[in-house]
């Protein structure tokens, strides 16, 4: 059973909860923007290529702590977003109850369409919902939404960024060739693992969430097409870092 209709009892643990109770030592006063890393080396860049500090070593969400940063000049936090549905949503109810308003997540997808190919960013305007942690915030949703002002803000601000769907899935394994066809026919044009989690949460929370995405890679559309191969590089990452970063600024 997931979310159960008319249910009114409280949570057995609150982000709130968990803030007070286990790290006393770290409440934390977050300005109300905030920058989310889903994909690797993106803390460095940041940390090396603009004046930063650290706020704490350890960010007090319930799955695997992290340090969490500041920009010097301006009022926006960052950090580690995680990896996957479950661990976006912590560190989403983490940050609402710290205060933060503004979300902007940056990450990768894996492309499946041809109106997509590896370097492409492109700012969803909807999420389909193929994992498990929105289930237990909605009783039925299809899929989810970003805030419509950051996408617009987002599309008007990162250079050749577009705007398609995509999926969000908890299962990398089981994308199968018959699966994405059918994702395809919904106008779908990659897949993540954390997007449609921060949507469904983000809206919930009364927060203002975006993502901003790259393609890290291309699939196969057919089985008997050459096989997936990684073709995300050094220089894709640090010049996507960049505009995200540009973007946060504009807010």
């Amino acid at each position: 059973m997931w979310k159960i209709e008319n249910d009114h009892s409280r949570p057995v643990i609150t982000a709130q909860a968990h803030i007070n109770g286990c790290h006393r030592d770290a409440v934390l006063n977050l300005p109300q923007t905030a920058l989310l890393f889903f994909m690797h080396g993106g803390i460095e860049f940041v940390n090396k290529n603009y004046q930063t500090k650290m706020y704490r070593d350890k960010f007090p969400r319930f799955l695997k702590s992290c340090a969490i940063y500041r920009f010097v000049n301006y009022d926006i936090c960052f950090l580690d977003g995680g990896c996957g549905a479950p661990q976006a949503a912590d560190t989403l109810e983490t940050l609402a109850a710290l205060g933060v308003k503004n979300v902007i997540s940056v990450g990768m997808f894996g492309a499946f369409s041809d109106k997509t190919e590896t370097g492409d960013i492109i700012v969803p305007d909807k999420a389909f919902v193929e994992e498990g942690t929105s289930l237990h915030y909605y009783g039925e949703i299809e899929y989810s939404q970003p805030q419509k002002d950051l996408l617009r803000l987002a599309l008007n601000n990162i250079e050749n960024a577009k705007t398609y769907p995509i999926v969000s899935t908890d299962a990398v394994y089981r994308q199968t060739f018959l699966k994405e066809n059918f994702w395809r026919k919904k106008g779908i044009v990659g897949v993540d693992m954390e997007t449609s989690a921060l949507f469904s949460v983000g809206k919930i929370l009364e927060m203002n969430v975006v993502s901003v995405l790259i393609a890290s890679d291309k699939h196969p559309l057919y089985e008997n097409e050459e096989k997936w191969k990684w073709k995300m590089t050094s220089d894709k990452r640090k010049e996507f870092f960049g505009k995200c970063i540009q973007f946060a600024f504009s807010i």
